[in-house]
């Protein structure tokens, strides 16, 4: 995915976050209060509360696509790709990488 498309991906994500607190603010979509702490919140509300607050959003066509083709893969290639993942080594640290793109 080029710059352009993930800068495109980040607005929309923006326009969305925005575009909910506005009918939030209009009453048009009613706030959900935060989970109550030391209860194990009911699974809808906890993924409703985060939505709420920008934190997580609808999957794209894209990102539901290759989930479903991630789905449809056999177990075993399945393993096999997560045993590769866990013994990739970056060079430099992923943790370094972002630093030194935050400058």
């Amino acid at each position: 995915m080029g710059k352009v498309e993930l800068e495109l991906l980040e607005l929309r994500a923006r326009l969305e976050r925005l575009e909910r607190r506005v009918r939030q603010l209009a009453g048009e979509e009613p706030e959900v209060p935060p989970p109550t702490p030391g209860v194990l919140p009911d699974p809808q509300h906890l993924i409703a509360w985060l939505r709420s607050q920008g934190l997580i959003r609808e999957p794209t066509p894209e990102e539901r696509r290759l989930a479903a083709e991630w789905e449809a893969l056999p177990e075993e290639e399945k393993e096999a790709h997560i045993r590769l993942m866990h013994r990739l080594v970056l060079d430099p640290p992923l943790s370094r990488i972002i630093m030194e793109s935050r400058r």
